[in-house]
């Protein structure tokens, strides 16, 4: 294992915590959550972090219950429309870290937990439709998706401000991590945000 939980959690609530602020919904800000961990994991842990664009499919439990970021074309899924999802792959490992916030699809109609994702990618399912039991997982990324997708980064500055005040705020475990970072706009106004996020239980 790569991260451990209480740094896995740290990394999520971050992003978490500036995504809210910038009055985005977390459930839907998967480019975020990979792109901002990738810059957290390259600079602390000196990493070679990539994030990922493509079809995403995970076993959630209940009866056969999956969550498939993706669209269905005539009896297979395709991850490269506007339905699609993004995670790191590092080191042979998968990592992602919007799973906590799993728990808000839908406006929180599903019931899901917030548990840690981080998987070897040699435990990856063979397909879509391999998802046996909880925690089984299959992921497609293309170049095409994630060049697609991954280039709203560079069409403004302020993502990498974001992207840096990420890398800030971290600390790893035990260090203290400040329990509020000052954001400033465009506009010279600042603002005191709040680490938030759900509380992890676990891992898939």
């Amino acid at each position: 294992m790569l991260l451990k939980l209480k740094d896995y959690e740290r990394i999520y609530k971050v992003v978490n915590s500036v995504v809210k602020n910038e009055g985005a919904d977390p459930s839907i800000c998967c480019i975020f959550f990979s792109a901002y961990g990738a810059c957290i994991l390259s600079k602390h842990y000196n990493l070679n972090a990539v994030p990922k664009a493509g079809l995403a499919a995970y076993h959630i439990g209940g009866n056969n219950d999956a969550l498939v970021f993706g669209e269905k074309h005539q009896g297979y899924f395709s991850g490269e429309g506007e339905a699609f999802h993004c995670w790191v792959e590092v080191d042979g490992w998968v990592i992602d870290f919007m799973a906590p916030a799993f728990s808000e699809l839908n406006g929180g109609k599903k019931s899901i937990p917030s548990k840690m994702l981080q998987k070897p990618l040699t435990e990856m399912a063979a397909s879509v439709h391999e998802l046996r039991k909880t925690g089984d997982f299959y992921l497609e990324s293309t170049t095409k998706s994630t060049e697609k997708h991954l280039k709203i980064l560079s069409t403004s500055m302020a993502y990498g401000d974001l992207a840096n005040l990420c890398v800030q705020w971290f600390k790893k475990y035990p260090k203290k991590m400040p329990k509020t970072i000052i954001i400033g706009d465009n506009k010279g106004n600042q603002n005191s945000v709040s680490l938030t996020g759900n509380s992890i239980a676990g891992e898939w």
